[in-house]
């Protein structure tokens, strides 16, 4: 698990291979740590991720409960189309107001930030 604070002061956490209930807890102290350091917004770079359970989603949902009311946004980037098959049916795809969903970190970066001139 990588993070790293790119322009914009938005946390970019990057994870890598299954996110389940062995992997989130280690996951949602980080992302925890971000929002209640005041970071409204967070990038969850889920490119490299081949699997997700429910704790995985339950995550994605929490992070989302708790930067909603910081007026940010949980920006996540999916490219595994079985990944992004559970988000679409247990309906976070829907979330349009507290969450994004991207293809590459630059889109997200681009988006959250701000800067769509690139």
């Amino acid at each position: 698990m990588d993070v790293q604070i790119k322009p914009g002061d938005i946390p970019i956490i990057d994870v890598g291979g299954e996110i389940d209930h062995f992997a989130v807890p280690e996951l949602e102290h980080r992302v925890m740590e971000f929002i209640d350091t005041g970071h409204a917004s967070i990038i969850l770079d889920f490119s490299d991720v081949s699997y997700i359970d429910s704790a995985g989603v339950a995550l994605i949902i929490l992070s989302i409960q708790k930067t909603t009311p910081l007026g940010g946004k949980v920006g996540l980037i999916v490219i595994d189309k079985n990944v992004l098959k559970i988000l679409e049916i247990v309906g976070i795809t829907k979330l349009v107001q507290a969450f994004a969903l991207y293809s590459s970190l630059d889109e997200a970066l681009a988006d959250m930030s701000g800067d769509h001139s690139g």
